[in-house]
């Protein structure tokens, strides 16, 4: 790979790489990437301010994979049920497939004040995308805001369940894929239902899914996000936190030493 821009994209490339191998960021380094890249580490900065902000960028590629996986199989066309049990089985298979890049994007320790804002602005429009997964699976029956308290819970749920299975914390034998799926259904009917009064069948009057296409741009420095694909109904509020999604990369750190 030869060229300026093809130089910068391999350092985020080695990045990624190098959180692969060793299941996150937190043993990941400047002079390890470079070696992977093939060049002395202070070539990273003709490209990088700094080895903070290359981590950055290799975090915005990962999110633009998460969002890959998360709409994988998903079509408007489905019925509103059966995309929210696509995107949970989804959510709970990234880990497991991703055990590193889900530790850097998901629990390496990050400063929350070092967020870039776009990287932000993704986050939110991820849990703005789940929370309308949610709200089209409960139907009009089910209150927006009590929709969106339901997906919060749903994402949380995964993300603990998921984060045991790779760290090694499962029973062993246990298919903890399957019941984190079927347990995060499962709170669904009881969040929903329990927003009904308990009166009718959730979902029976559903309404249509979001369109789940470039939720997360295109991965690149040009961090644009198409969100006009989100679906919500007006006045709906922000996500003013990103949760565990990225609660922490390891990017606090100092520079790597030149």
């Amino acid at each position: 790979m030869t060229g300026e821009g093809g130089t910068k994209e391999r350092f985020v490339e080695a990045t990624l790489e190098a959180i692969a191998d060793e299941g996150g960021s937190l043993e990941v380094n400047l002079r390890g990437i470079s070696r992977r890249v093939g060049c002395a580490h202070t070539n990273a900065y003709n490209y990088f301010d700094s080895y903070q902000d290359l981590l950055w960028a290799a975090f915005r590629r990962g999110l633009h994979i998460y969002g890959e996986h998360l709409t994988r199989g998903l079509d408007r066309a489905m019925p509103a049920r059966a995309y929210l049990e696509t995107a949970v089985g989804n959510l709970a298979s990234f880990p497991q497939q991703n055990p590193g890049l889900y530790r850097f994007i998901g629990s390496d320790p990050i400063e929350p004040s070092a967020i870039p804002a776009d990287v932000m602005d993704t986050v939110v429009a991820m849990k703005r995308w789940f929370s309308s997964v949610v709200e089209a699976a409960a139907g009009p029956s089910v209150d927006a805001v009590e929709a969106r308290a339901a997906a919060d819970i749903i994402l949380a749920y995964v993300d603990g369940e998921t984060l045991n299975l790779i760290n090694g914390r499962a029973v062993p034998d246990e298919d903890l894929g399957g019941r984190v799926v079927a347990n995060a259904l499962r709170l669904f009917e009881l969040l929903a239902g329990r927003a009904t009064g308990g009166h009718g069948r959730v979902g029976r009057a559903a309404g249509d899914p979001p369109d789940p296409t470039r939720i997360f741009g295109d991965g690149g420095d040009k961090r644009g996000r198409d969100l006009g694909t989100l679906h919500h109904r007006p006045g709906a509020p922000g996500v003013d936190r990103p949760g565990r999604l990225v609660a922490g990369t390891g990017h606090g750190r100092a520079a790597e030493p030149g």
